[in-house]
């Protein structure tokens, strides 16, 4: 299994936390997007993340994993109730 990661840093630049989780935001969906427009083949993808610097600082951003992994995590999501059928 391979993990790429790629980063978007801004320096010099003050931001209010309501800009920090918009940015964070806009990220997430350029990053979907860039997945698509690569033509990813993902089998079983589990996207995590959230632009809440508040609740885990080292969580800020947006993880898709696929596979193995994201089979065992999305089981263990739905174990303990974070799950919702719509």
């Amino acid at each position: 299994m391979s993990r790429n990661e790629f980063r978007f840093v801004v320096d010099g630049v003050d931001l209010t936390p309501d800009q920090q989780t918009l940015i964070a935001g806009e990220i997430q969906k350029a990053g979907l997007a860039a997945l698509r427009t690569a033509n990813a083949k993902l089998v079983n993808p589990l996207t995590l993340g959230h632009g809440n610097i508040k609740l885990r600082p080292e969580w800020y951003g947006l993880w898709v994993l696929d596979g193995v992994l994201a089979q065992d995590l999305g089981q263990k999501i739905n174990d303990i109730g974070f799950w919702i059928q719509r």
